[in-house]
């Protein structure tokens, strides 16, 4: 009898099993193909002058000095309107995330995915829509192509509250897979340099991706509509392990609604007991230095990399495309280092505080040595 009890368990448990790995297989592919995308954005550098993008005669005379050359000046002032328009796309990938947050929450994963829909349509649209005389389109690209990017990636982020023990390996995956993304311009290059497509139907290719991305968030996202709904829920075994009993959750959950929001911030009460935590602040604190030079890089990589190789295009796109390739081995960095930080990190906060530590320290020391080489 209790063998017939646990195989009739495990079949109930089986479907969901695979059902939650085929959609972080699912979100894992979407997120390379749209997450992280921008950060690739100086690979069009070269690519968008093909199409006159920015490269009236008139705008180019009017920015330049008059010891400089029509065609320099032409170049920098394209050059400038692209990095512009790359560093709006950088933030409005970064920022966004203190409202998306607070998004999913309240409506759920799903939600927010169909509202990111919209955004990959419009910004894909205005790139296959770029010509000359609507050259501003390619701010609305950038824009719109990073707040879906973001919204689809905080989405996927969310989808590990399926599963307990394998929460921080599932997340690496995702960062491993939103850091790899920058590639896919390069690859654009590449195929349009070879005259294997344009980038009008590159841009129309990816504009219908957003098919797959309807599909998933329906198969694999759930919100707090009760329609539609997913079969099983978030794991909270891991909340629940720090909690006397539900009503005593609901009873301070409704005392802190109750409360002043700047009473809230002074009694650290709600989020605010997170937020001005002392590990939260200097994790922050530490990720803002760590990431910003790479953040900066993005931006002034193309143009920095044309200059010292005096003015060589084949060459600047060639270390171009090497630099965002080179960001694939995220796909195999992350993801170790998600099994490391979740190493026996659920069996007492010592050990979860002990494996944050460590890699961050080793995060720390390959910069250095990455600043020397340089």
């Amino acid at each position: 009898m209790k063998m017939i009890d646990t195989t009739t368990s495990m079949k109930k448990k089986t479907p969901h099993l695979i059902r939650k790995w085929s959609g972080v297989i699912w979100l894992l592919i979407e997120v390379n193909l749209f997450g992280g995308t921008i950060f690739g954005f100086s690979a069009l550098f070269q690519i968008l002058p093909q199409y006159s993008i920015y490269g009236d005669k008139n705008d180019c005379s009017s920015s330049s000095n008059t010891t400089e050359s029509g065609e320099s000046s032409c170049e920098r002032y394209q050059t400038r309107h692209y990095q512009n328009a790359l560093t709006l796309g950088i933030i409005l990938f970064e920022i966004p995330s203190l409202v998306i947050g607070p998004l999913i929450d309240r409506f759920g994963c799903r939600f927010v995915k169909l509202i990111a829909i919209i955004f990959h349509i419009i910004g894909w649209l205005a790139l296959a829509l770029i010509s000359p005389g609507r050259d501003s389109l390619l701010y609305v690209h950038t824009a719109f192509s990073s707040l879906s990017g973001i919204m689809i990636l905080l989405t996927a982020y969310s989808s590990s509250g399926y599963f307990t023990k394998s929460r921080a390996f599932v997340s690496a995956l995702f960062a491993g897979a939103c850091t790899s993304a920058t590639m896919w311009y390069s690859i654009f290059q590449v195929l349009i340099d070879t005259v294997k497509i344009s980038l009008q139907k590159l841009s129309y290719i990816w504009l219908s991706f957003g098919v797959l991305l309807l599909i998933s968030s329906f198969l694999y996202l759930d919100w707090t509509f009760s329609i539609l709904n997913l079969p099983y829920q978030f794991d909270t075994k891991l909340e629940e392990k720090n909690v006397s009993s539900i009503s005593a959750i609901s009873k301070s959950i409704s005392e802190i609604d109750k409360m002043k929001w700047y009473t809230r911030i002074l009694k650290r009460k709600g989020v605010w007991y997170y937020l001005t935590s002392p590990l939260y602040i200097l994790v922050v604190l530490f990720l803002s230095i760590l990431l910003l030079p790479g953040i900066f890089l993005s931006v002034t990589w193309y143009p920095w990399v044309y200059y010292i190789t005096k003015q060589d295009t084949i060459l600047s796109n060639k270390y171009t495309f090497a630099y965002n390739l080179s960001t694939t081995a995220a796909i195999i960095i992350c993801p170790l280092n998600g099994f490391l930080l979740g190493f026996k990190a659920d069996r007492s906060k010592r050990n979860k505080l002990f494996n944050i530590s460590l890699m961050q320290t080793i995060s720390w020391l390959l910069n250095i040595v990455s600043c020397f080489v340089i």
